[in-house]
């Protein structure tokens, strides 16, 4: 990928994230962190939440359905303006995530499929 591709993406997942946190901040940031903190919820490495044991609650899987579907729009959104695959959007939103957002103790899926600590 070219360097300036990779800024400009860079770029458009910050501005994703304020475009999610915005909205979300006061409905689902503290839901969200407390399920990750409980060790229910983390993040996987296409950048949506999924459910680390199968101990979830209909609520918490709901608040799953509904960060993943928020994030789904950005990426899309994001996507369809650069012409990159959404995939791409997700990876790039997944590992800033788990680098600068996931606190020590909370669960994020590696590329082999397996849930570990931070």
């Amino acid at each position: 990928m070219r360097k300036s591709t990779w800024i400009t993406l860079k770029a458009l997942f910050a501005a994703m994230m304020l475009a999610i946190a915005l909205p979300a901040a006061s409905a689902m940031a503290d839901p969200l962190d407390d399920a990750r903190a409980a060790g229910i919820l983390g993040e996987r490495p296409d950048g949506y939440v999924d459910v680390v044991s199968g101990n979830a609650t209909p609520d918490i899987r709901k608040l799953m359905t509904d960060i993943n579907n928020q994030r789904r729009a950005v990426y899309e959104q994001l996507a369809s303006q650069k012409g990159v695959p959404i995939e791409q959007i997700g990876a790039i939103a997944a590992e800033k995530t788990i680098r600068e957002k996931l606190q020590p103790g909370w669960y994020y899926m590696n590329a082999s499929g397996q849930w570990q600590q931070k």
